[in-house]
C-alpha cells in the first residue's frame, strides 16, 4: 500500500466546476463577512493562490512563505465567509489525508452604488424575447380562429380532397391573414417595451 503514496488526485478547474461569480454589494448584508475575510494581504495572497492551483494548506504554506498555523487561520476564514471550500483530498506519505481547497465561485466582485447584478442589456433581451413569444402564440392562436370562422364553399357533389398545404403556402397564409398583423403589432411593442425597459434601468 505504501508503494501508491502520496495519493494526489487532481482538482477539477474553476471552467470544469462550473462555478458562478460571487457579486457582493458593499451595502450587502454579506460584505461584511467577506470583507472581513479578505481584510489581509496574506488571505487575500491565499484566495489568489487557490484560483491558480488548489491545494493543502501545507503547500499554500509553502508557496506564501509563511506558517501553516497563519495559513490554517485564514483557510478557516475564508471557508466560513464561503470564499473556499474543500475540491478533494490527498493522502500524503504518511497516509495522513489533506483537504485541498480551491475556490467556491468562478470570480469575487466587491462593487457600489446603483448598479444590479442583472445586465441592463440581458434585461431588455428577455423582456424582447418574452414578449416576441407570447406574441407568436397570439397571432397563431388569432389565425386558428379565423381560419375556422371564414365561410365554407358548399358543393353540389361531394368537396374534393384539399391537398395538404406546405410551409411556404402557410406562411403566405399566416402572413396575408390577420395574425400576421397581430404578430407585426406585437413584436413592434415588445422592442418599444424592451428598450424602455433598458432606458428605465440606465436612469436607476
Amino acid at each position: 500500500m505504501s508503494s501508491l503514496l502520496p495519493l494526489k488526485p487532481a482538482a477539477a478547474s474553476v471552467r470544469d466546476r462550473s462555478l458562478s461569480p460571487l457579486l457582493v454589494e458593499l451595502d450587502d448584508a454579506d460584505a461584511d463577512e467577506v470583507l472581513s475575510a479578505l481584510s489581509s494581504a496574506t488571505a487575500r495572497r491565499l484566495l489568489a493562490a487557490v484560483y491558480d492551483n488548489p491545494c493543502p494548506a501545507s503547500e499554500l504554506a509553502d508557496e506564501l512563505d509563511t506558517t501553516l498555523q497563519t495559513v490554517s487561520y485564514h483557510v478557516e476564514r475564508l471557508v466560513d465567509a464561503e470564499l473556499i471550500e474543500p475540491v478533494t483530498t490527498w493522502v500524503s506519505a504518511q497516509g495522513r489525508e489533506m483537504a485541498v481547497y480551491g475556490p467556491t465561485r468562478s470570480a469575487v466582485v466587491l462593487f457600489a452604488g446603483a448598479e444590479r447584478t442583472e445586465s441592463k442589456l440581458s434585461s431588455g433581451l428577455r423582456t424582447l424575447v418574452t414578449g416576441v413569444g407570447v406574441t407568436l402564440v397570439g397571432s397563431v392562436a388569432v389565425q386558428a380562429l379565423w381560419t375556422a370562422r371564414r365561410p365554407q364553399v358548399r358543393y353540389a357533389a361531394p368537396a374534393p380532397a384539399a391537398p395538404e398545404p406546405s410551409v411556404a403556402e402557410f406562411v403566405s397564409s399566416f402572413l396575408a391573414g390577420p395574425g400576421g398583423l397581430v404578430l407585426l403589432v406585437g413584436v413592434v411593442l415588445a422592442v418599444l417595451v424592451s428598450l424602455g425597459t433598458v432606458w428605465t434601468q440606465r436612469r436607476v
